[in-house]
């Protein structure tokens, strides 16, 4: 066994010495597929959800789908908690006069997860060179956090190990829509034309809710004879 997987077995061990069941964060990025499938193999229930911004998405369903397909597992779906930022600052929408979202956080979805799940601990995909702030959090907690019951068998894991991992288990490679790190669907451009372009109903579902998306697939023109040359006339 590698040493990278003979980490993530051992930390996931760590809780698997208190509980049969866990719960798993899935993006449908290569990361979460990987420690989807590292719980999977490991303990007697799993359960799983997904956070999105756009209820009712085909793309989701056929994710969710493959995942239960392959695995079994029913992947839960809940509204992301960045929409409350999202509306509360009308982000790609019209501007709504006296609209006000409750604010919800990370452990608020979590809470709600945990209950209907019926699981205490939780693992995430993350992995410590995904971003500064992720570091720190796994270089606090060493990829085991038993006061919040978060596990994070990837922490030191590299890109190329997770698409090994993916490869072994014959687990189809998810789309990068347009990142190299992190997948999943959210409000990057490489995200919104994957949705345009291969998902038409999708993203006319995507319009409704933000309906000024389109204008982060704008292109500015940067020549002479484009935008810059009419603001200068």
């Amino acid at each position: 066994m590698n040493e990278h997987l003979r980490s993530a077995v051992n930390l996931l061990n760590l809780v698997r010495q208190e509980t049969e069941v866990i719960g798993c964060a899935v993006s449908f990025g290569k990361d979460s597929l990987a420690t989807l499938d590292l719980c999977w193999r490991l303990f007697r229930r799993v359960e799983a959800y997904y956070l999105f911004r756009v209820r009712g998405l085909e793309i989701v369903k056929d994710w969710a789908e493959a995942v239960k397909k392959r695995t079994g597992v029913k992947v839960r779906m809940y509204p992301h908690f960045d929409l409350c930022r999202c509306y509360n600052n009308n982000v790609l929408q019209p501007h709504f006069k006296n609209l006000r979202v409750p604010k919800i956080g990370m452990k608020d979805i979590e809470r709600i997860f945990r209950r209907d799940a019926k699981v205490e601990w939780i693992a995430y995909g993350w992995r410590r060179n995904d971003s500064c702030s992720r570091a720190l959090i796994l270089k606090t907690c060493r990829g085991y956090d038993p006061k919040t019951k978060r596990i994070f068998p990837l922490r030191g894991w590299r890109r190329s190990q997770v698409y090994d991992y993916l490869r072994q288990r014959d687990i189809e490679i998810p789309p990068g829509l347009g990142r190299k790190d992190q997948g999943g669907l959210d409000f990057h451009p490489g995200a919104l034309q994957e949705l345009r372009d291969k998902h038409p109903a999708d993203w006319q579902r995507w319009l409704r809710d933000f309906p000024f998306a389109e204008a982060m697939l704008l292109e500015i023109p940067t020549d002479s004879g484009g935008l810059g040359k009419q603001l200068d006339s």
